[in-house]
């Protein structure tokens, strides 16, 4: 469901996940970087694109340059100002997971198209689309698989050792 998945922290979902969120160019601090022993990070990226970009360049894009190089280089950096003017934007999330549970619903939902969908209410606004106009926009979401199972083998280890310590001390 979507109020599953918000950035930051909630009274409802801290103990589930906590979540810090940035702009993609946006550089992080130290603090941000500590990792407490007891969770696991995975790295959401999360991306507005148009689905269509030919028409745009089709538009914005010509050269009458005599010589063949010259126009590559004329089109090509034509066409490369046109794709940035374009660019919708990224956010990252760093997510800390404390429970194996919490992960593998997550990874789960994410397999099953569930997290895209609850993040599309989120990213794809009102405003957007006001902003984009009859075009169409896509939302791309991804998560590293590799993040996942690091910290699903983190956090299984966890698990372990929390379990022999209950043996111990019976």
């Amino acid at each position: 469901s979507p109020e599953r998945y918000s950035c930051g922290s909630s009274s409802s979902s801290s103990k589930r996940t906590e979540g810090s969120c940035r702009r993609r160019r946006q550089s992080s601090s130290s603090s941000d970087s500590q990792q407490s022993p007891l969770d696991s990070d995975i790295r959401l990226r999360v991306r507005a694109e148009y689905c269509e970009h030919g028409p745009a360049l089709e538009q914005g894009v010509a050269s009458r340059r005599p010589q063949a190089l010259a126009r590559q280089l004329d089109v090509f950096g034509q066409a490369t100002a046109v794709l940035r003017s374009r660019d919708l934007g990224s956010v990252v999330c760093d997510i800390k997971f404390s429970e194996l549970s919490y992960l593998d619903a997550f990874w789960g939902d994410y397999l099953s198209g569930a997290l895209l969908q609850a993040l599309r209410g989120v990213f794809l606004t009102e405003a957007l689309r006001e902003a984009v106009g009859r075009e169409a926009v896509r939302l791309l979401v991804s998560v590293d698989e590799a993040d996942y199972e690091a910290g699903r083998r983190r956090l299984l280890l966890m698990e372990e050792e929390g379990e022999r310590r209950g043996v111990e001390a019976s």
